[in-house]
């Protein structure tokens, strides 16, 4: 699949989804009915960093203010201080190299749970700008999480002339 930027080798049946951004490139690939990759080559590419989950004591559930907390994203325990908050995340991080390009790839720690995909911070530099760029998709079935896994490895970038 050619989007010009990058090209990926994907399996038969993947089809391209062109989207308008409004300050970077982006565009999405339909794996099938239900899951979707999005791409974003820009100044403010997502960096795919999964946020430190909320975990508190038990014994605050009753001071907490419902209508300025959203509760299901709380974690409760019942000693705050003996848990590891990583223990609590969706993603695991590797890095490696793709392209002559260190990449961070996300994948979920639990398949069908988390999000897959990759970004580089620097993918292309001229002066003080900076382009980054990912690649990824959210709860893909674990199937179509492997293959996208594999296709990663086949991209390849290619810097275009403004």
């Amino acid at each position: 699949m050619d989007f010009g930027a990058f090209t990926i080798e994907t399996p038969n049946g993947w089809t391209k989804i062109k989207e308008q951004g409004a300050d970077s490139y982006v565009g999405r690939i339909a794996i099938d009915n239900d899951d979707t990759l999005d791409f974003d080559l820009g100044w403010y590419s997502n960096t795919l960093n999964e946020y430190e989950p909320t975990i508190l004591d038990s014994s605050m559930i009753g001071s907490i203010d419902t209508s300025m907390v959203d509760v299901s994203e709380v974690i409760f325990v019942k000693n705050r201080m003996k848990i590891d908050p990583d223990k609590y995340k969706k993603n695991n991080i590797l890095w490696d190299t793709i392209d002559g390009r260190k990449v961070k790839i996300v994948f979920p720690r639990q398949t069908g749970l988390g999000t897959t995909g990759i970004y580089i911070d620097s993918l292309w530099q001229s002066g003080s700008d900076v382009d980054r760029f990912n690649l990824y998709g959210v709860n893909l079935k674990p199937a179509n999480e492997k293959l996208f896994l594999a296709a990663l490895k086949t991209m390849k970038f290619h810097k275009r002339d403004n």
